[in-house]
């Protein structure tokens, strides 16, 4: 049978759902191609790897990434949005389904992993194929986040042409109050790269053996420090503001501790850049102009790590050494569909201090969660959370006076997190695609 998948292909976030689903339903016999957001194609993954440096450099990186690519089932799969679409893919859609863009191969059935936004801007500019689709008893499944309260009512329609899969028990709750009607739910999975390192199961950085937290921290080039640390997007919803703000007091009170960034410093939204508010600590001094031409500034209790490029950031085992460096993770968070940024530090073993609201309140249980003051209408016409700072603060404090209490959390998390697997989620949509292809056929 056929699956056409829509998604975000990047290496993390929403990307990493797109690979595992794709890779799960392959292996469940699915023969599924797909539409790849963030997805450069082979060419420029390639071209992204040779970087900067001597040849004998660029060759060795080129060599790694293509044994990367040829592992990878999905490669020879995935049509490239940012190169054959329109960026998002939209003028894909039509063709896919049709049995124009992979001649010969028309889908059975259709998984578009997209936020409501997103799904809305696809069903507007698909030339009417998803709604065929559906018509022809084609299933179409929208797997999507809910990341607030109070949904809009003009959303509807959305999924009168596609059938929603809440991610989070909290997203699954808000769409059956819209819709009045039973929603499916398929939780996320975290990773299996993510877990804490030890002799008897090493990270590995750089081509070096990681076998501690201390030489983790080491390995990143923070050595001693006390981590705190967040890895997401610099967008509004993140409101990395209050991260800085929550943080202020702690950083003073503790000069050895350094708050570890794991973004890219300017994100594609026109939100400014992470700079500017560094720019606005005691100490913080510019250090330069980036190619953009955005002022660079540099704090000696902050850090922006840097490592990405637009589709890429750290691979698993990076990324794992990075959570394992730090001492906790802590995030003021307006809302989260799911919070895979929460999710999988907390596999590795890293406390995480975060805003009690939507699906943060099911998937940081275990950690420390910190009520809102209120609620903000955002620009789509629901409601995220504030949190409370100065609570945050305190948490914070407490937990980097007492190691006991984080290793007893992080230890924690890691139990509470150990319920979510990619393997049961893509069971659930074989199940879903499958009992909806056997409804139609009736």
């Amino acid at each position: 049978m056929n699956l056409l998948l829509v998604s975000d292909m990047a290496a993390t976030g929403f990307g990493r759902v797109g690979r595992e689903l794709g890779r799960g339903l392959l292996d469940r016999g699915w023969d599924v191609k797909v539409i790849g957001i963030n997805w450069r194609g082979l060419d420029g993954e390639l071209t992204a790897a040779a970087g900067r440096g001597s040849i004998a450099e660029q060759a060795a990186r080129i060599t790694e990434r293509l044994a990367e690519l040829a592992a990878d089932p999905l490669t020879d799969r995935i049509m490239p949005a940012h190169i054959a679409g329109d960026g998002m893919g939209h003028n894909l859609t039509a063709p896919a389904i049709r049995g124009t863009l992979w001649p010969g191969w028309k889908p059975d059935a259709v998984l578009v992993v997209a936020d409501p936004r997103a799904m809305w801007l696809r069903l507007a500019h698909d030339g009417g194929a998803i709604g065929e689709a559906t018509k022809a008893g084609i299933p179409v499944l929208n797997y999507v986040p809910i990341e607030g309260s109070g949904l809009p009512r003009d959303w509807v329609p959305i999924w009168a042409h596609s059938t929603p899969v809440a991610m989070s028990d909290f997203g699954q709750a808000e769409l059956q109050t819209l819709l009045g009607r039973p929603v499916a739910l398929a939780h996320h999975g975290v990773s299996a790269a993510f877990r804490p390192v030890s002799p008897a199961d090493p990270g590995h950085w750089r081509g070096r053996e990681i076998i501690s937290k201390d030489a983790a921290k080491a390995a990143i080039g923070l050595a001693d420090r006390t981590i705190i640390l967040r890895a997401d997007r610099y967008i509004f919803r993140k409101n990395y503001p209050a991260w800085f703000r929550v943080l202020r007091p702690v950083l003073a009170a503790h000069p050895e501790a350094v708050a570890v960034a794991h973004t890219v410093p300017v994100d594609d939204t026109g939100q400014g850049n992470i700079w500017q508010l560094i720019s606005r600590e005691a100490g913080a001094v510019q250090a330069g102009i980036s190619q953009a031409g955005d002022a660079v500034w540099e704090h000696p209790q902050y850090r922006v790590t840097g490592w990405h490029d637009s589709f890429r950031g750290l691979d698993d085992e990076g990324l794992n050494v990075l959570y394992n460096a730090a001492d906790l993770v802590v995030s003021p968070t307006m809302a989260e569909g799911f919070g895979l940024a929460l999710a999988e530090p907390q596999a590795a073993g890293v406390p995480v201090v975060a805003t009690d609201y939507s699906a943060v309140s099911e998937v940081a249980a275990a950690g420390v969660l910190i009520p809102p003051t209120g609620l903000l209408t955002n620009a789509y016409a629901h409601e995220w959370a504030l949190v409370d700072e100065p609570a945050m603060s305190a948490a914070v404090e407490r937990l980097i006076r007492k190691p006991a209490l984080r290793r007893s959390i992080g230890e924690a998390g890691r139990r509470h997190v150990a319920r979510y697997s990619w393997a049961r989620a893509c069971d659930q949509f074989d199940l879903l695609l499958r009992a909806r292809q056997d409804t139609a056929a009736a």
